[in-house]
């Protein structure tokens, strides 16, 4: 499902990395004396916060696409790979686009030529949409979200009804998911601004 798909987080490495990095300085801070090592986790802190948001620039990034509109082309088969249409329609932009080269082929002329020219004519004709970028929704930012609160909720629980789950292990486990869970919720909003000034250029 598109709201609960991990495959459409890039960079899951930095990701990854920044919440283990979080988890790990919150619980030692928990358990050792903070006036011997607090400029140690504050320094952790702010290298995990600042490779979160590190990897929502990436992952924003990763999942902009140019709109075929704007690009150069050297084969029909690179520019229908870019096209945001279904299957269908890409098979059949590409038999005509196939069949014009051929006819064009037929007449004498040059084959790269008659690829150039069948493109341009499909940016000009074809194609609707004028955005520079196809923005992506980023909906599985909620679902992902949703899913770090739910186990939040499921720790806060268990807490409440057994004394294991008061451990400051819980306890930090806990704080991180609803940190991590607000940040997919915050990435979300900012995305969806970015999409918006994207758009109107």
């Amino acid at each position: 499902m598109e709201y609960f798909s991990m495959k459409q987080i890039s960079y899951k490495s930095i990701l990854a990395i920044s919440a283990i990095l979080f988890f790990i300085c919150y619980y030692l801070d928990t358990v050792i004396d903070p006036s011997k090592t607090e400029s140690v986790f504050v320094a952790g802190y702010m290298f995990a916060i600042m490779l979160a948001a590190f990897w929502s620039i990436l992952n924003y990034i990763d999942h902009l696409r140019i709109n075929p509109l704007y690009k150069s082309y050297h084969s029909i088969e690179e520019f229908i790979s870019d096209l945001s249409v279904s299957l269908d329609e890409k098979n059949e932009i590409e038999t005509m686009m196939i069949d014009y080269v051929s006819d064009q082929k037929k007449l004498g002329n040059d084959e790269n030529r008659a690829i150039k020219d069948i493109i341009q004519q499909f940016k000009r004709g074809e194609l609707t949409e004028k955005d520079i970028f196809f923005v992506h929704i980023h909906k599985y930012l909620l679902g992902l979200g949703l899913i770090l609160l739910a186990i939040t909720g499921v720790i806060y629980l268990l807490g409440v009804l057994s004394s294991v789950f008061q451990d400051k292990f819980f306890i930090v486990l806990e704080i991180t998911n609803l940190c991590y869970a607000l940040g997919f919720y915050l990435s979300f909003f900012m995305y969806n601004i970015l999409n918006k000034i994207l758009i109107r250029k």
